[in-house]
């Protein structure tokens, strides 16, 4: 299995998020978190990488089940734009294209040649993410994680290769964060120009980029900001912690849509932030593996009434499997089995040293508890 380089990010203590959030989506507030040492692959998943995933366990992502996804209009064919009226009400530069996923990024008339090796997998789900990294025995970074990982060594900046200075002119605004080199070469990948009926391409690109197509940070991390959006661990959180009516989770970084000014879209930087459910995906969607301890992830709110259904409809396994993927990490024990446990525990208590069976006299009153709540 071929994967990406993974960059180990060191742990400590760190601040995320900007210092004042003034528009949605420009990032949560600044807040502080300690992380672990861990490892975060240097690009997005690309396109051979996922190949290799779905050769192996024949994956079938949300996309290829619901036989569409969201495309942005100008990358489609005229045959496509002909034939397909599915657009987007109040965003009519989305269009649900039959047949387009990651393999057809711009419908049934598109393929991936030329663009396997560097280019990110896209049209991937949060469910579609998650299965690959279960895969690769890795898993989906916490916006922490990610956070930390792409602003590299600059801990203050806003982006990978700092925060700037004053915004005297646009050329100089530019240049002095960074976002245009000395030499006028753009870092990332977004929009320039009267989205979405003209793109300037001042960075080289109409659409997505391949993922080293920009240089890396100073932790050798590559295609954070801009290019498309990235998938994390992290349960998606509406203002004062409120979780929503649905649940989403959190992607992170903007995609090649957004602005550097907010004009448009977003304004792309690495506290960039959005939610969306588990099955959504799109033209400009894609994720990259983590690994270790790290920190910092926030989960899903449990649903009573969900795990109500779960446990009718498919056992006390089929909630365990829900605990576990939605990194609950709880174990669910049945009446019977705390049974069988408190039993067993009084079978051996008399063979026992005192320190022992002090210890297993605190676990049978905890059991007993448990029994009792039953």
């Amino acid at each position: 299995m071929s994967s990406a380089a993974c960059l180990r990010c060191h742990g400590g203590g760190h601040r995320l998020g900007r210092r004042q959030r003034r528009v949605p989506g420009e990032g949560r507030r600044r807040q502080a978190v300690t992380l672990q040492s861990y490892y975060i692959d240097e690009t997005p998943v690309t396109n051979a990488q996922f190949r290799e995933f779905v050769r192996a366990t024949r994956f079938r992502t949300d996309a290829e089940n619901y036989s569409w996804s969201f495309v942005l209009d100008s990358v489609l064919s005229q045959r496509e734009k002909d034939t397909n009226e599915r657009y987007v009400e109040n965003a009519t530069h989305w269009v649900a294209v039959e047949g387009a996923w990651w393999r057809q990024p711009e419908g049934r008339d598109s393929s991936l040649a030329g663009r396997w090796q560097d280019y990110p997998a896209v049209h991937v789900s949060w469910n579609d993410a998650a299965a690959y990294c279960r895969w690769a025995g890795r898993r989906l970074p916490t916006e922490a994680e990610w956070e930390n990982a792409a602003r590299g060594k600059r801990k203050g900046a806003l982006y990978p290769w700092g925060d700037g200075g004053s915004a005297r002119a646009v050329v100089v605004w530019l240049t002095d964060r960074g976002i245009v080199g000395p030499d006028g070469s753009w870092q990332m990948n977004v929009w320039q120009g009267n989205f979405p009926r003209s793109n300037e391409k001042s960075d080289g690109y109409h659409a997505i980029a391949p993922v080293k197509a920009y240089p890396p940070n100073s932790y050798g991390l590559y295609s954070t900001v801009g290019n498309v959006w990235e998938w994390t661990a992290d349960a998606w959180r509406l203002p004062n912690d409120r979780q929503g009516q649905e649940e989403q989770w959190t992607l992170k970084g903007g995609s090649f849509i957004d602005s550097v000014d907010g004009a448009h879209n977003h304004k792309a930087t690495v506290v960039t932030r959005m939610g969306n459910t588990a099955d959504s995906g799109s033209y400009n969607t894609g994720f990259r593996c983590a690994s270790g301890a790290g920190g910092g992830g926030r989960k899903q709110k449990l649903d009573e009434q969900k795990m109500s259904k779960l446990v009718e409809e498919g056992g006390v396994e089929a909630l365990t499997d829900f605990l576990k993927q939605s990194g609950q990490g709880a174990q669910v024990i049945t009446a019977a089995d705390l049974k069988g446990k408190y039993e067993r525990l009084q079978e051996t208590k008399e063979d026992m040293s005192p320190e022992e069976l002090e210890s297993k006299l605190k676990e049978l009153n905890a059991l007993k508890e448990q029994l009792a709540a039953r």
